[in-house]
């Protein structure tokens, strides 16, 4: 019989099409192609009255995948705390018995959770007492996070030592991970993967502004305010726009703000706000360049989409880039945190548009190295480490 499998995750298309997203629904899709039996149990929180255990989950087949969409309270923190209050207790809680409830209707036979907390920690907890595999995937900012919160190490370390394996999207956030826990030896990198489609850039335009293009969930670890920093110098030089896709986390809305009014980049700071996942490589093939100035990441998969159409690339050295990119041959890799870099790498490719053109070409091809059928067998092999089939 084939395995019946369980996959945690935060984030999950439609609901939700950011890079862990579209990774979570690849690896679904990739466990359903082997004959393993899919289930996804997708979480969100809400504010006012928590809803019921027995009322809190509906159910939709996509396809061979069955996903579970599952509702928690949002745990709230009162001005004074009792003494034996605890923080993020409701939420957790609710996680916990919620993906339990779900286990004994079901009976899953695996768990695979995305991100070590909280789904780590809770899909962990939940598979170590039922005796059953458990495979956790940490994919970027949950390991260059958490750990520094002292309320979360405690679970960010049970969500390390509880798996049987782990997958991680990057070199550098296993070897972060092992700085907490050493778990290297039951540790695994796979990189996600990309599709090129029928999506090409042109080449450099010869008339407009110079178009820089980036794209994601704006927050800290994803570095814009350095890469405002760098606009602000090069629009002293030359036509340049900036265009934005994708949404900014309310508590980067100041910061950013205050960048564009202190450098007067009001006209040229262009958001788009959310692009469609469809229509995101015609949309970057629009611009002539494609800048990810994160000072964390896992694996980007905009970047890779980026590169996948043949747009020039300018990346920070984090994550799992170092690997994606071959500095100066499909693109071109600059220190995170440091808007003088990025200013030089982005005049570069400005003032010499066939050294855009041979990265974007180059980079393309480097894209064809990471097809979905690489990043299948590699998580068939983990699986099948841990589970029968």
């Amino acid at each position: 019989m084939p395995p019946k499998i369980c996959l945690v995750t935060p984030e999950y298309p439609p609901l939700r099409w950011g890079g862990l997203a579209r990774t979570a629904l690849r690896v679904s899709e990739h466990l359903a192609g082997l004959g393993a039996t899919v289930h996804v149990f997708h979480h969100r929180t809400v504010d006012g009255l928590p809803p019921l255990l027995d009322e809190n989950r509906t159910t939709e087949y996509h396809g061979d995948i069955v996903v579970h969409e599952v509702t928690v309270g949002r745990e709230t923190f009162p001005q004074g705390r009792a003494l034996w209050d605890c923080p993020h207790t409701l939420t957790l809680q609710m996680l916990f018995e919620s993906l339990e409830m779900l286990h004994r209707e079901e009976g899953f036979d695996a768990f695979l959770s995305f991100f070590l907390y909280p789904t780590g920690f809770v899909a962990g907890l939940l598979a170590k007492r039922e005796g059953r595999p458990h495979v956790a995937c940490a994919v970027g900012n949950d390991v260059k996070k958490y750990v520094f919160s002292p309320e979360k190490t405690a679970a960010c370390r049970s969500a390390l030592e509880n798996p049987d394996r782990l997958v991680f999207l990057a070199e550098d956030l296993l070897a972060l991970a092992d700085a907490l826990v050493p778990i290297r030896d039951k540790s695994r990198v796979i990189y996600n993967s990309v599709v090129q489609g029928a999506a090409r850039w042109p080449g450099p335009r010869k008339q407009g502004p110079f178009s820089v293009r980036a794209a994601g969930i704006f927050k800290h670890a994803k570095g814009l305010p350095y890469l405002i920093k760098a606009i602000a110098a090069l629009r002293r030089t030359g036509e340049i726009v900036l265009d934005l896709a994708g949404e900014t986390r309310p508590e980067e809305i100041p910061l950013r703000d205050a960048l564009i009014d202190r450098y007067g980049l009001a006209d040229v700071v262009r958001p788009h706000g959310v692009v469609p996942h469809e229509a995101m490589p015609e949309w970057l093939a629009q611009g002539d360049v494609f800048v990810l100035p994160s000072v964390s990441e896992g694996c980007p998969n905009v970047l890779m989409e980026a590169m996948a159409v043949g747009l020039p690339c300018v990346a920070t050295r984090v994550g799992a880039t170092t690997t994606l990119v071959e500095d100066g041959v499909s693109g071109l890799l600059v220190d995170w945190g440091e808007a003088g870099q990025l200013e030089t790498a982005l005049g570069r490719l400005r003032a010499d548009p066939g050294l855009a053109a041979a990265l974007g070409g180059q980079a393309a091809r480097r894209m064809a190295l990471f097809s979905p059928e690489r990043e299948r067998q590699e998580w068939e092999a983990v699986m099948r480490e841990v589970v029968v089939w």
